[in-house]
């Protein structure tokens, strides 16, 4: 569902379900670029620490999104 200027609630579209799943492909492939970047471990720990956390956000953020698409298309 989007809401609309005038602020009714209209039910998703395909395009609005695209954005969705691109956005669920972006952060997949985000995400295994930091998880390359851990792997390799040529950083200090911090900033591995740091890249850690990212990745564990990036990975909940998919799941949103995944979720969002899941009850929107039933």
């Amino acid at each position: 569902m989007s809401i609309t200027a005038s602020g009714n609630i209209r039910p998703m579209d395909e395009r609005d379900l695209l954005t969705l799943e691109s956005a669920v492909t972006a952060i997949q492939e985000a995400s295994s670029a930091v998880a390359r970047e851990v792997e390799r471990d040529r950083l200090r720990e911090t900033s591995l620490a740091r890249l850690s956390t990212v990745e564990a956000e990036l990975k909940r953020s998919q799941l949103a999104l995944e979720k969002i698409i899941q009850e929107e298309t039933g």
